[in-house]
């Protein structure tokens, strides 16, 4: 631990929950793996109590990936079977470990209260190339009904004039 600057020294060293936020490359992943293991290892806390939140689908597999790699130097560094057996045993449970982004875990927690969301329980997320299209589409559609209302029709049109002009300007 001689090598962690005092940022990461003090998030290793903080009990209980932790929101660790930094710039790309600062060791967010190097830090957050330890932590993870350490909360089970020296905490005792049982793999499903723990959620390991990322923002991105790359950041979470990374996060996986060296939660794994840490417990398997654990275990070839471990000289106590007892270790061993504990170490082991956590890399099983390691396949039903709470590491996702936060778009995943909102989408459990939604399939797991989909009554107290008031959601069907079938619901399917939709992806980011719906979500555009569904975006443009009420835009489209809160365009199309501001014309129908003569009171914001004029104004409409004019900024529509006025941001077609600018886009073509930029364009031209």
């Amino acid at each position: 631990m001689s090598n962690l600057t005092p940022h990461q020294q003090a998030a290793l060293s903080t009990k209980g929950h932790l929101a660790l936020t930094a710039n790309a490359g600062s060791g967010k992943t190097f830090v957050l793996s330890r932590k993870y293991l350490d909360a089970i290892i020296k905490e005792g806390l049982d793999i499903s109590s723990i959620a390991a939140i990322t923002f991105t689908d790359k950041a979470a597999s990374e996060l996986y990936l060296k939660i794994s790699l840490l417990i398997s130097d654990k275990i070839s560094e471990s000289k106590d079977s007892a270790e061993k057996k504990k170490l082991e045993k956590v890399r099983r449970q390691l396949v039903s470990a709470n590491i996702s982004t936060i778009h995943s875990f909102c989408i459990n927690i939604l399939r797991d209260y989909p009554v107290e969301a008031q959601l069907d329980a079938r619901f399917i997320p939709i992806d980011e190339k719906l979500s555009e299209e569904l975006i443009d589409l009420s835009v489209e559609e809160m365009i199309r009904a501001s014309f129908d209302d003569d009171l914001v029709s004029g104004e409409l049109k004019y900024l529509i004039r006025v941001f077609a002009s600018k886009l073509n300007c930029k364009i031209n």
